[in-house]
C-alpha cells in the first residue's frame, strides 16, 4: 500500500504512513482504479457483519475524543 501510493504521489513514507487509515485507503483506491486495476466492494457475510461490529464495539472509544 505504502509503496502504490508513494509511487503515485511522491509522497515519503513517513508522511504516508502517519496520515489517517481512511484517507491512506482513498488514496490506494484511487491509484488502483488510474492504473485500471478494476476494484470491487463485496457484501460481507452475516458472521463477518457480527464480527465486525463486536471489534468496533470493543474499539470505539479509541476514536472518539475524552471528554471531562
Amino acid at each position: 500500500m505504502v509503496l502504490t501510493i508513494a509511487r503515485q504521489t511522491g509522497w515519503n513514507e513517513e508522511t504516508i504512513l502517519w496520515m489517517p487509515l481512511r484517507r491512506a485507503l482513498q488514496y490506494l483506491h484511487v491509484s488502483w482504479v488510474t492504473e485500471g486495476i478494476s476494484t470491487e466492494w463485496r457484501a460481507l457475510t452475516g458472521d463477518e457483519l457480527q464480527e465486525a461490529q463486536k471489534l468496533y464495539q470493543r474499539l470505539h472509544h479509541l476514536t472518539r475524543k475524552q471528554h471531562g
